[in-house]
């Protein structure tokens, strides 16, 4: 399994290899821990990782399926939907995943529901319609949970789940954050050289990976903001990038970003990384 977003957290990763190797992969797992964008990151990852069609490591992020998954519309995974101001999973939404998790794949050879933030947006009554599935779970479907602690779920629900932890939020240098901010404003820059200039600081894979995990922060801080949220990592930053970005740039440079990582998880040299970064995001800006 590859883990271009998951700098740390070692103890995670090895877990998720044993269960991949052994391929005893659960049906049901429980994210915890980290921050809410660290978990979802994960959740998103195993998804891809679930419908993946690549005979090699998974995810390869570039077979239809990694495709469709990264542009949220694969068939074959379902972000569940709250209701009302408090965004909450209500009855009719569990019932409809309950009833959807025994229809066969449509794409994949697996179906994956993804359930955010359970803690506050599933109550007990929509657990509790939910768990008569987990305990007799249909063939060939992943259910993923998100929240800050699994103790905040039904016993019953957990002890029918894998919990995987978060061990903390992303670490980082501050020198690491003011690189991501650079190459951040170099997106919007007048010309290519502030971007390339500093792309080309990236001269070691980790180094790049965790500067690159900051700069899908920092532009994931800039979409929040455009849409009337607030940023967590950086609020100068993400103002900058909402003078000049729109939500359809937002989204296709962070998928951009989360592609670069993979490139340079599987060897690409990083200069041609940097480079082939540079241009398909100044490319995005020039197509809208």
């Amino acid at each position: 399994m590859i883990f271009p977003e998951l700098n740390g957290n070692e103890n995670l990763k090895n877990q998720l290899r044993r269960l991949e190797q052994n391929n005893r992969m659960p049906h049901a797992v429980i994210i915890d821990g980290g921050s809410e964008e660290l978990r979802l990151l994960l959740a998103e990852h195993l998804a891809q990782w679930a419908v993946c069609e690549s005979d090699g490591d998974k995810p390869c992020g570039v077979c239809k399926s990694c495709t469709l998954s990264k542009a949220k519309s694969h068939g074959d995974i379902h972000y569940a939907k709250g209701e009302g101001k408090t965004d909450i999973y209500n009855k009719e939404e569990m019932s409809f995943i309950v009833r959807d998790a025994y229809i066969k794949p449509y794409i994949s050879e697996r179906k994956v529901y993804i359930l955010s933030e359970c803690d506050r947006k599933l109550p007990v009554i929509s657990q509790n319609i939910f768990l008569k599935t987990l305990e007799e779970p249909p063939q060939d479907v992943l259910f993923i949970m998100t929240c800050k602690t699994a103790k905040s779920l039904l016993e019953t629900i957990r002890s029918r789940s894998v919990v995987f932890t978060l061990e903390s939020e992303l670490s980082y240098d501050e020198e690491y954050l003011d690189l991501a901010k650079e190459l951040a404003l170099g997106i919007t820059a007048h010309t290519e050289m502030e971007f390339l200039k500093a792309a080309n600081k990236l001269d070691e894979r980790a180094k790049a990976l965790t500067v690159l995990d900051l700069l899908i922060l920092l532009l994931r801080d800039g979409l929040s903001v455009y849409v009337g949220g607030e940023a967590e990592l950086d609020a100068r930053t993400a103002e900058a990038l909402c003078k000049k970005l729109t939500k359809k740039n937002y989204l296709e440079l962070i998928d951009i970003v989360k592609d670069s990582q993979l490139k340079i998880t599987q060897n690409v040299g990083l200069k041609l990384a940097a480079t082939d970064l540079c241009a398909k995001c100044r490319r995005a800006l020039w197509q809208r």
